[in-house]
């Protein structure tokens, strides 16, 4: 999932680049037309028309960053319930290591009753 990502996040920066150039391209046709006194009218086919390129361009990005949203949000969900499992194990093992110090205390107490106390020299 991570490389799907990281290759969208790479996809988007040039699809806008690619789009841009179109444009510029599309743009110095005309001017170029504009300046050569008229002549005829470009073929669609011999001038890109940004406009429509960037409808699939702009959509293409939009879906991209919808579905990394979605992905974000489904990472919410299962960290919340993550949370929530590791909040209920912390509540579960409070009395145990509570036990767990009440009863090394006991042991200690056990062991230190037979022994007599050390006198210093």
């Amino acid at each position: 999932m991570a490389d799907e990502e990281q290759s969208t996040f790479g996809v988007i920066p040039g699809l806008v680049q690619e789009y841009i150039s179109q444009f510029w391209a599309a743009t110095e046709k005309l001017q170029d037309l504009g300046r050569s006194g008229g002549g005829p009218l470009p073929t669609p086919s011999s001038v890109a028309l940004p406009g429509a390129f960037s409808v699939a361009q702009i959509t293409s990005i939009a879906d991209g960053i919808a579905v990394q949203r979605q992905s974000i949000e489904t990472l919410k969900v299962q960290l919340t319930a993550y949370d929530e499992q590791l909040a209920l194990l912390e509540q579960a093992l409070g009395p145990f290591t509570e036990w767990s110090k009440t009863w090394a205390d006991f042991e200690q107490q056990l062991l230190n009753m037979g022994r007599k106390p050390e006198t210093g020299k």
